[in-house]
């Protein structure tokens, strides 16, 4: 009943509600992934739609003390420097008797002493040539990162919805975004980067660091748009888009696993939305390997979003358990991973890409016949999906189904073909954007 009583004993009861059960106190604590309590770490508690209830520090011991009104659930922020933020979702009714106890990740990165550049560093910068990463698997590796960029770029703000602003409280450095707006509309995106990156300069709100870097990110200046999209996470910790676009460019830039890293410290920023699992599943989809933080988020994704409107939450996990069923070659663990794909159809059947990978799953326990039909139902559910016609034509030619093997592996190199140059006529573009961007650079 005293609530200060419980406050004193939060350890085994974080959640205290007064008697009239409009304010509650939850604590916890936090420490880095060696066991160590970090003091000083900033604590934020804001409800479920993102209002801000309350805040506070750790103390001496790592532990804080959070006094809000009462509400079926909040989330809770930490951020300290030179750590990863995270961002905890938690249901009033299901803390039970124990604190919270919340792990930060060591991030290493630091900012620069309050200077901003506005030139990018474009050393490195260009566009990644893929052809050294293989034939048929460097394909899936350019269209991966074509729709992480174009996905990423797009992610909105959480205000997005917010009444506009009126034309005289429009500030300079608004002017210049809404004018690079404008400029990449027209078909003019160098003009259109530098506007942002003045926009930048005046005022280095989260809108224009993700614009600018969404800029530079769509166009394939992958180096450049990482200089951006650090330096905006740093100035916006809980920034999961940033995070995200982050992500994006670092695989654009060929640095896969900074990349699968990014994606998951912005699932853990927002961990109810599905946004940052897909461009993370969609990382491992395209990679060989499984990335070390990949699948405890993939697994939280499909513990999170069970629902049938949702099928990419246990397909991505699937793929996460198909590969550690390859490489321990137990059948309980190809079962698990035949498991996650079933639950993945059995709200959309028409998903042609899980049923290549059940395809998959089922040659590599050598069970050709079962491979075949799913490769078929790949096919039906996805004719334009060029990757089904050519695993259907290998499975054919296993088969000794000659001609439906050539007839597949035809319509695989018409649709190839196909795709081939609509990449190759991208290439061209984004090769002109970044050439005449290092070229403007310099005269800043």
């Amino acid at each position: 009943m005293l609530c200060l009583l419980g406050m004193l004993l939060s350890a085994l009861n974080p959640v205290c509600a007064h008697q009239d059960n409009r304010q509650t106190t939850i604590v916890g604590e936090v420490h880095d992934q060696t066991g160590a309590m970090i003091v000083g770490a900033e604590v934020t508690l804001l409800s479920r739609s993102g209002d801000r209830l309350a805040s506070g520090v750790t103390d001496g011991s790592g532990r804080f003390s959070l006094v809000a009104t009462a509400l079926p659930g909040y989330r809770v922020q930490v951020y300290k420097y030179l750590f990863y933020p995270k961002a905890v979702d938690v249901a009033r009714s299901a803390m039970g008797a124990q604190a919270l106890v919340i792990t930060l990740e060591v991030s290493g990165v630091k900012m620069e002493d309050g200077v901003f550049s506005d030139s990018p560093d474009f050393k490195a910068a260009g566009i990644t040539d893929w052809s050294n990463i293989g034939l048929h698997g460097s394909d899936t590796t350019v269209k991966t990162g074509d729709v992480l960029a174009k996905d990423a770029a797009a992610l909105k703000p959480p205000n997005a919805n917010k009444s506009p602003t009126s034309a005289n409280e429009i500030s300079e450095a608004d002017k210049h975004r809404l004018l690079a707006d404008a400029k990449e509309k027209s078909g003019d995106p160098v003009a259109a980067e530098h506007e942002y990156a003045i926009a930048t300069k005046l005022s280095g709100s989260e809108e224009n660091y993700f614009s600018w870097g969404a800029e530079l990110l769509l166009h394939r200046a992958g180096a450049a748009a990482i200089d951006v999209f650090e330096k905006g996470t740093v100035a916006y910790p809980f920034s999961e888009r940033m995070r995200a676009a982050l992500g994006a460019a670092y695989y654009e830039n060929g640095q896969f696993s900074e990349a699968a890293e990014a994606m998951c410290h912005a699932s853990d920023v927002n961990p109810s939305d599905p946004a940052p699992y897909l461009f993370l599943g969609r990382i491992e989809q395209s990679a060989r390997d499984i990335f070390p933080c990949s699948e405890e988020r993939l697994r939280r994704f499909s513990e999170q979003y069970r629902k049938p409107e949702q099928p990419e939450a246990n397909f991505y996990y699937g793929l996460v358990l198909v590969k550690k069923a390859r490489q321990s070659q137990k059948e309980e663990d190809f079962a698990s991973a035949e498991l996650a794909f079933r639950k993945a159809l059995s709200g959309h059947p028409l998903y042609g890409e899980v049923c290549i990978q059940l395809g998959l799953l089922y040659n590599a326990r050598g069970k050709r016949e079962a491979a075949l039909v799913e490769f078929q139902n790949a096919v039906g559910a996805a004719p334009r999906l060029a990757e089904a016609h050519y695993q259907l034509s290998l499975a054919y030619r296993r088969a000794g189904e000659t001609a439906k093997a050539d007839q597949e592996i035809k319509k695989y190199e018409d649709l190839h073909r196909s795709e081939e140059a609509a990449l190759e006529k991208e290439r061209k573009e984004m090769k002109q954007f970044v050439t005449v961007l290092q070229q403007s650079s310099p005269k800043r």
